[in-house]
């Protein structure tokens, strides 16, 4: 498929382009795989907060975007991420490939496309004990010196949504 309107997609992720400060917000208890407490559930929900940095670069004559990303755990862990984003001009998506030092390999991309300056993307994965697991990664609230991004989980095939990850750019 071609360029509709002559439009460009493949500069979406150009606003990220530089060295960022990161603050983190994520959940305390990983719901990974426990679905009837990941949505709806009772208790209280306790969020860590941690430092990063990340820094994003062009590749591959732009078609790529790769991200160097470095934080601390609470715990005092170093966490390093890598990831590429990678555009395709002829189903004008973009597929987001992460990885980091402290999980498996998993190459499997999310994939989305940006519409009105927000991004979203999606995966399903596979818990353990079979069941679907929806992903969802927003990258909204761009400006020319903050960035927001979102990870969300659903265990009802997208219907609702958990936020468990937060992480607020700020342009060094």
């Amino acid at each position: 498929m071609a360029y509709e309107n002559n439009q460009d997609l493949s500069h979406d992720f150009d606003a990220l382009i530089g060295s960022w400060k990161v603050v983190n917000r994520r959940k305390k208890k990983q719901y990974f795989f426990l679905p009837e407490q990941a949505l709806g559930g009772k208790e209280e929900i306790e969020w860590d907060e941690f430092p990063a940095r990340s820094r994003f670069e062009k590749q591959l004559e732009g078609r790529a975007v790769a991200e160097h990303w470095e934080g601390i755990l609470p715990s005092g862990e170093k966490l390093l991420g890598y990831s590429v984003k990678a555009f395709e001009p002829t189903t004008q998506q973009w597929s987001i490939i992460w990885i980091d030092n402290r999980n498996l390999l998993d190459l499997r991309p999310v994939v989305g496309t940006f519409e009105a300056g927000v991004g979203t993307f999606f995966q399903v994965i596979e818990t353990p004990d079979g069941q679907p697991l929806h992903l969802r990664l927003i990258w909204d609230e761009i400006t020319a010196t903050t960035v927001r991004w979102q990870q969300a989980f659903s265990f009802d095939g997208g219907e609702h949504w958990e936020t468990n990850w937060v992480m607020n750019f700020t342009r060094e």
